[in-house]
């Protein structure tokens, strides 16, 4: 070693050669996740997956028998409502909580005659030549006077 070497190391500038330690890296243990594909498997019945939805069709005769339209739609069975027989202002009022409901599933009302509507949830589509002007301008209520 040479004296600049000594007064460098002296003074602490030198290369200083540490002992490296040998560090052992725990090793990280993996939480089992369940796996996208798992191995059990699962049946469904035949049945069930057959099934085709249900109509109901709902003649109220007083305003607290929409809230048997209303179950049904949130059971996602499509609701055909008929208030021909209800005064003009419970008609209003039906309709208006049936159309309440069809707003908090997604779904979809209109009107199919006088005093008859169609509601649907989500999962089902509207179609026909009797739905004129479907531009989403809302029910006509003259269908009431």
């Amino acid at each position: 070693m040479s004296f600049v070497d000594a007064v460098k190391d002296f003074v602490g500038f030198g290369d200083v050669d540490y002992e490296e330690e040998d560090y052992m890296e725990e090793e990280q243990e993996q939480e089992e996740r369940p796996s996208l594909f798992s191995k059990k498997n699962k049946v469904v019945s035949i049945e069930k997956a057959s099934n085709q939805p249900t109509i109901v069709v709902v003649k109220p005769k007083c305003f607290s028998a929409a809230v048997e339209a209303s179950d049904q739609l949130k059971q996602r069975h499509p609701v055909i409502l008929d208030v021909t027989g209800l005064d003009t202002d419970e008609a209003k009022r039906t309709v208006d909580f049936i159309s309440g409901t069809v707003y908090g599933i997604n779904g979809d009302v209109q009107k199919v005659s006088s005093g008859i509507f169609i509601a649907t949830p989500a999962s089902f589509d509207i179609s026909g030549d009797y739905l004129k002007g479907k531009s989403g301008a809302g029910l006509d209520w003259s269908m009431f006077k």
